[in-house]
């Protein structure tokens, strides 16, 4: 099996263990704005805040993975742009680590029975904090492969456009909030994220169904 294929499956594994430990599990466990009600919350769904924790280590980890085997596809395109691409990733690697340890100190407080609301608050703060400083190299990561996709047309190019627009927004998604309390209740922030999904989910699959056209020399 090619590197194009092995980044696609590994893309889709990365997806899935994201969506499940940032998306679906926190709105199973956590109340927004009161740290007592996430208190209880965590207490009967502990289960669930383990498993996604796994998770969230797991979609760390696959993250360095698919960012050599995409240098290994993209890198006689571009090395400059591989190496950005791959190094961009390798930094958000290690504070997206250091964030999930803020959930497993709060893991251990409710293990033990000494968890309070106000250490729930301080750990989930902490830990919202980390991955938000996260989240703008998950964000500028996507603009050197978009343009190595644009370059190589190694997969179709409106897949890189697509790229490109998300990592806008997830620079986006950082910054406006500082100047727009609203940003995410608006029209702009909820369909903002449409390109980084169509670019990220739609290149994972073409990549493993489809694999990556190799530069010939």
């Amino acid at each position: 099996m090619t590197s194009a294929r092995w980044a696609g499956i590994t893309y889709l594994f990365l997806i899935a263990m994201g969506i499940f430990s940032l998306a679906y599990a926190p709105g199973q466990y956590a109340v927004h704005g009161d740290a007592a009600a996430t208190l209880v919350r965590l207490s009967n769904n502990l289960l669930l805040f383990k498993s996604a924790i796994v998770a969230e280590l797991a979609c760390y980890a696959s993250f360095v993975l698919l960012a050599v085997l995409l240098y290994k596809v993209f890198h006689d395109w571009s090395q400059t742009l591989a190496l950005l691409m791959l190094g961009f990733v390798l930094v958000s690697v290690p504070i997206g680590f250091i964030a999930v340890g803020e959930k497993l100190a709060l893991l251990e407080l409710l293990d033990t029975g000494a968890g309070q609301a106000a250490a729930v608050e301080t750990h989930l703060s902490r830990y919202a904090a980390l991955r938000t400083l996260a989240e703008v190299f998950w964000g500028l990561w996507l603009l050197p492969y978009g343009l190595l996709v644009l370059k190589s047309r190694a997969i179709p190019w409106f897949f890189g456009v697509a790229l490109i627009l998300g990592c806008c927004s997830y620079l986006a998604g950082v910054i406006a909030p500082l100047f727009w309390q609203g940003y995410f209740d608006s029209a702009v922030g909820q369909f903002s994220g449409i390109p980084s999904a169509l670019g990220e989910i739609g290149g994972a699959l073409w990549l493993t169904v489809m694999g990556a056209r190799v530069r010939r020399t």
